[in-house]
């Protein structure tokens, strides 16, 4: 038998998620529009895209628990791997767009730091909700979500760093291949 109260405390939580992740995609897909830093625009529009994934998930996730609360989990794509894999890729093509010596878009970093809160406060809610779910498949759902966020976190601060010093983010990136 399914707590009709915890059923909908759990789609109320989906539903903030939603609007956590919609919110997130307007405000990469903004910062994208609005820099003119090719890697800061690659790297927010990779971001949006990230969203509007999740975005669809969550309405597919709160569907199906609104059918059957105990019935079959939502599939759910790999977790990235390594972030800063990502990142090169993204800072290569980026690359190609620009003269070497640009120097970074200063007003863009209050934007990262910003990015950086926003992901942190997503996934703390994603443990809370992981940790608090009396469904199981929610428990899935919302540990994807706070690994995902968690991925985010690491690829902003990472390309935080790699604006402020590319050279120094390179020699960091290259020691952790050799090391690791």
């Amino acid at each position: 038998m399914v707590d009709n109260k915890a059923l909908a405390e759990e789609l109320e939580a989906l539903q903030f998620a939603l609007k956590t992740e919609q919110d997130g995609y307007a405000y990469y897909s903004d910062a994208s529009s609005r820099t003119n830093h090719a890697v800061a625009k690659r790297f927010f529009a990779s971001l949006a895209d990230d969203e509007k994934e999740h975005i669809s998930l969550i309405k597919e996730f709160h569907a199906s628990m609104q059918e059957s609360p105990e019935g079959s989990e939502v599939q759910l794509p790999d977790l990235p791997g390594d972030p800063r894999k990502s990142l090169v890729t993204i800072f290569e093509e980026a690359k190609k767009e620009i003269d070497h010596n640009v120097p970074a878009d200063t007003g863009i970093l209050g934007v990262y730091r910003h990015a950086m809160d926003l992901e942190d406060k997503a996934a703390k809610y994603y443990e809370q909700r992981r940790d608090a779910s009396p469904f199981e498949r929610a428990r899935k759902f919302f540990d994807w979500l706070f690994h995902f966020e968690n991925y985010h976190y690491q690829m902003i601060s990472d390309s935080l760093s790699y604006l402020e010093n590319p050279e120094q983010w390179y020699q960091d990136y290259e020691r952790s291949i050799f090391e690791g």
